[in-house]
């Protein structure tokens, strides 16, 4: 096992739980935190300081221990710990918010490109960008509401930034762990081909992002789906018309992390496809080249590990609604248990298939070099 990151965290563990315990207003879950979508909201104070010093003591005894099956099975269960316990949707809310820009930037330029270039791709994608536009100024869009969206993004942060940060923070930890168990029991292992599950594995992955997609664009429309009621807190499949509802800024931002949920389904879709190995040719800069591996691979799993954080949470919070029906229209619309694990195997399958299948040169590659080396032929 690498020892230093096992210390560095081992150590940041033991500190964490001496802080929690010496001061008690400085743990940030528990009973009083804002955050329900989670486990740690079930765990009090001086649990959690105790998992942290337990946790901080075993990673002092991983890092001197010498048996890579012991190191890597007691690094998997710290990551365990960490990131499906002291974690929790949180990394997804900040990380969906945080690529709303991304995602429009991205989106306005390659629709820009596409049209330039005469793709089909490009019309659809300019199609589809004028009707949104429509949608959204007959009576959604005007100067304020951007700014006014822009200001609740801001406050949430503001109110929940440190609390966040802490999910983060867990987060980290895990992450390293869960890195060391995979250099300790899968890295070296060599690549056998793409598995026979691959394809049907990556369409179930890309069809976990269809209900979310489907219930924020459906905040457009007269009839949107799948949101709290204020009143009972209770989920209802249609919401009642209210001014939370039908605020502007509140149907924008359904808008914009719909969009995001679509992006996350092509891009899974991509790993099952040509242009997912190889950027199309109307892409600057990179058309017709490899995409690199690392590319599609990391994003992937930090996506299916983001998934995964979030789903004990979302079945914590489907449970403790008391309510079947609710549970049910929880998973279903955000069905992170089985979205997770599923993405993370569609990745997986990406990349055992790309690392056994090696780069070869292409044809004019090919072609320009043996009329290189037949013009340096004796005649």
């Amino acid at each position: 096992m690498q020892r230093l990151p096992a210390l560095t965290v081992s150590l940041a563990a033991l500190a964490i739980g001496v802080l929690w315990l010496a001061v008690p207003a400085s743990y940030p879950f528990g009973a009083a935190d804002a955050v329900t979508v989670s486990v740690t909201h079930l765990i009090g104070r001086d649990l959690a300081a105790g998992l942290m010093l337990a946790s901080g003591a075993l990673g002092l005894a991983l890092a001197f221990t010498a048996r890579p099956a012991l190191e890597g099975g007691g690094a998997a269960a710290q990551a365990a710990l960490y990131l499906l316990v002291m974690s929790d949707a949180s990394l997804m809310a900040s990380i969906g918010y945080a690529l709303i820009p991304v995602v429009v930037g991205g989106a306005l330029i390659l629709t820009a490109v596409g049209v330039a270039r005469r793709h089909p791709v490009g019309y659809a994608a300019a199609a589809a960008l004028a009707a949104l536009t429509i949608a959204l100024a007959t009576g959604l869009l005007d100067g304020g509401v951007v700014g006014r969206y822009l200001q609740s993004v801001a406050k949430g942060f503001g109110e929940f930034g440190i609390r966040i940060a802490w999910s983060w923070a867990m987060a980290a930890i895990g992450g390293v762990w869960a890195w060391l168990a995979y250099t300790s029991l899968v890295r070296g292992r060599s690549a056998t081909g793409g598995p026979r599950w691959a394809r049907t594995v990556t369409i179930l992955a890309a069809l976990g992002a269809v209900p979310y997609a489907l219930v924020r664009l459906s905040w457009l429309t007269p009839w949107p789906l799948g949101g709290l009621d204020p009143v009972t807190g209770r989920i209802e499949l249609v919401m009642q018309s209210t001014a939370a509802v039908d605020a502007p800024s509140a149907r924008l931002q359904g808008v914009m992390i719909g969009l995001s949920a679509i992006l996350a389904l092509v891009l899974t879709l991509g790993l099952i496809s040509r242009w997912g190995e190889r950027f199309p040719r109307w892409v600057p800069l990179v058309g017709d080249r490899d995409v690199p591996v690392k590319l599609a691979v990391v994003p992937g799993m930090i996506g299916a590990g983001v998934l995964c954080i979030a789903a004990p949470g979302l079945v914590v919070r489907a449970v403790e609604s008391g309510y079947p029906m609710d549970a049910f229209l929880t998973l279903l619309i955000f069905p992170a248990p089985l979205w997770g694990p599923l993405l993370a195997a569609a990745v997986y399958a990406y990349w055992q298939r790309r690392a056994a299948s090696p780069h070869t040169p292409e044809p004019e590659v090919t072609l320009n070099a043996l009329r290189r080396s037949g013009s340096s032929a004796p005649g």
